[in-house]
């Protein structure tokens, strides 16, 4: 049957989970969990990976905490700490990918890959598509320049940056829109492959 999206019965189960939950009261919520909400995301990633584009996708495991009941994720890595990830929660759907929480060597890395003309302008062109297409970057930026920089540098914002991670919420279950929200990412997370992080890495 494939992915149909999210009925309204998942929003029920996600607002009972609200708050503070016991484990207890978790459990009780497990069944409808992975029926409502975990199912379809799990049917949204087989057809994803269908297509051979994205990757193979995990759905995070259920724990003790709260949150991992409440914000259901599904993430393909891409290489080391370079990934692509679905949010599912009360907000609805938001996909996210490239580099999260880059080791430190790969923020060294990075910054002389920004700094570098073709490399450097490659991503500035792939964060300006990201960005016109809806996408937003996360993290925090640095005051100041990192030291071995010039402040007028014409990449400075990137260089500020310890990685570029980008996020969009999208309300839709048309799997055609999911996949063409999704190839801005794609191009992002190659940027990485291409100069940072060699592909091939397996889930964690």
């Amino acid at each position: 049957m494939g992915f149909q999206g999210w009925a309204d019965a998942a929003f029920d189960v996600l607002a009972d989970l609200e708050g503070d939950p016991s484990p207890g009261q978790l459990e009780t919520h497990r069944d409808d969990l992975e029926r409502y909400v975990r199912g379809p995301l799990q049917e949204l990633c087989d057809e994803l990976e269908a297509m051979g584009e994205f990757g193979k996708f995990w759905l995070g495991g259920l724990s003790d905490r709260p949150g991992a009941w409440q914000r259901q994720r599904a993430t393909s890595w891409i290489a080391r700490r370079i990934r692509i990830t679905f949010t599912f929660d009360l907000d609805r759907l938001t996909l996210g990918g490239g580099s999260a929480s880059p080791a430190g060597d790969q923020v060294e890395l990075f910054r002389a890959m920004v700094d570098a003309e073709a490399s450097g302008g490659e991503l500035a062109g792939i964060v300006q598509r990201l960005r016109s297409n809806g996408f937003e970057l996360a993290g925090s930026s640095r005051l100041r320049m990192p030291g071995q920089y010039s402040a007028d540098h014409p990449r400075a914002g990137l260089l500020r940056l310890r990685s570029v991670y980008a996020e969009k919420p999208i309300d839709t279950d048309d799997i055609g829109l999911i996949t063409e929200a999704l190839r801005p990412l794609v191009e992002l997370t190659t940027w990485y492959t291409d100069y940072v992080a060699p592909a091939g890495w397996e889930k964690p």
